[in-house]
């Protein structure tokens, strides 16, 4: 057994010896490699480690947690978070935390994403695929992260587990204009299945094509969505099958289990695969992570659980805590029948939307929100991009685009963008109908 696994449940006994009902303590070893550039060079390469301890006490349905980095203090740590505990409180929605053990899956991390040598040949790479595309003057910037996760888990209540989890990814910008720009992303759980060069192209075509952008005009359109507008899209809907965001209302799937919310061509995952950077073996509480069908052919098939939120809704758990909110780890929207060509070529008068940022939900519980496209916005006749234009928003309903979603690609790409496109996701090309598009005011 491992000294960090045997210093990790160290703090679970203190927990027990004071008092405390419940204890879960989860470390994380980590290494990282950032590269940040801007202006076609690169600004910094940093490489750093990380050693934390996250730690959940309950006592009597209070709930508290704290960080211990490095093993430091962790007596006092724990007594301190203990008296916090006793001066809460109580959570009336508390159903405790997973109790037993668990078989675990071997992880399929790849190590070397910890021991990257030159991740400027990444960078390099990516920024002459763009180059090839839009020119020699064209100008990006982005970042380019890597991170390798040893992680160990005790709990009082039986579970104890070890993973390691690795995720390499690129974000990559590329400018021919001042308001003429492409953006690319790339991810994967392993080197081999790596290629910056992907990242770079697609930022270089969309800049490329971006150029001379004209005011877009206010309408309803048929619009093409690109697979890194979907990563934002999924995001946004796999959060809401959240059951702490349907106990709090903030979720458009409130009362609609078994019931029809989607397109039926419409079927989303969540899949906590190798391949992705969501990879993971068990959840923060160490029951085993497996994939769950969210929606199935346009209907609502579960929530996603933790132990405490399964208890309120009379379910079983799915793998998902955090231990108050569950969440999504990794999202796929499952391939459609149709080829990107074929999907523009069902656009008479539309757009093709690339990308977004600043989401904001005027009412969580209706989906009412809107987002401001960038990085490409085109308008597509009859197959074909005629036009590139800037200052549009989608006014639109969440629900409502869920149901208009009339095309999905068979093209599928993983993607994540720390701003807009969280949590991971396989993305596909969507085509929805009737979306509202209006001018920023």
């Amino acid at each position: 057994m491992s000294e960090t696994i045997t210093e990790t449940e160290k703090i679970v006994k203190i927990g027990q010896s004071l008092g405390a009902d419940e204890i879960i303590a989860n470390t994380v070893l980590g290494r990282y490699r950032q590269t940040r550039f801007s202006n076609s060079q690169i600004d910094i390469s940093v490489a750093w480690n990380d050693y934390v301890t996250d730690v959940v006490l309950t006592w009597k349905k209070r709930v508290v947690a704290t960080q211990i980095r490095n093993f430091q203090d962790v007596e006092n740590s724990v007594k301190r978070l203990f008296s916090l505990a006793k001066a809460s409180k109580e959570n009336p929605t508390w159903g405790g935390v997973a109790r037993g053990t668990f078989n675990y899956a071997k992880s399929k991390a790849d190590e070397a994403v910890g021991n990257l040598e030159n991740p400027a040949e990444y960078v390099f790479e990516a920024i002459e695929a763009a180059r090839k595309e839009a020119g020699p003057s064209i100008n990006t910037g982005g970042i380019l992260f890597s991170s390798l996760e040893n992680v160990y888990l005790a709990s009082s209540e039986g579970p104890n587990g070890e993973d390691t989890r690795s995720a390499i990814e690129l974000s990559i910008r590329a400018f021919s204009e001042r308001e003429a720009s492409g953006h690319g992303v790339e991810c994967s759980s392993t080197l081999d299945d790596f290629d910056p060069t992907r990242a770079g192209k697609k930022a270089g075509e969309l800049a490329k094509q971006a150029r001379n952008p004209k005011p877009g005009l206010e309408g309803r359109y048929h619009v093409v969505f690109d697979p890194l507008f979907v990563g934002s899209l999924l995001g946004t809907w796999g959060r809401m099958t959240s059951a702490f965001s349907v106990m709090i209302q903030q979720s458009i799937f409130v009362d609609k289990l078994d019931q029809k919310v989607a397109s039926e061509i419409v079927t989303l995952r969540d899949n906590p695969a190798a391949y992705s950077m969501g990879n993971r073996i068990f959840d923060d509480e160490g029951v085993p992570t497996r994939e769950n069908v969210l929606i199935d052919k346009g209907v609502l098939k579960t929530y996603l659980h933790n132990t405490s939120t399964a208890k309120k809704f009379q379910t079983e758990t799915t793998g998902n805590a955090g231990i108050i909110a569950p969440t999504p780890w990794n999202l796929e929207l499952d391939a459609g029948r149709m080829s990107r060509e074929e999907m523009f070529q069902e656009v008479k008068h539309g757009l093709y939307l690339t990308n977004t940022w600043y989401t904001r939900f005027q009412n969580w519980a209706k989906g009412d929100f809107s987002t401001i496209p960038r990085d490409g916005i085109f308008l597509v006749e009859d197959g074909e991009i005629t036009q590139s234009w800037k200052d549009v928003r989608i006014s639109g309903n969440a629900l409502r685009m869920l149901s208009n979603i009339i095309g999905i690609s068979k093209e599928q790409q993983p993607v994540h963008w720390w701003i807009e496109a969280r949590p991971p996701s396989l993305s596909p090309y969507i085509l929805i109908k009737d979306v509202q598009v209006t001018r920023p005011k």
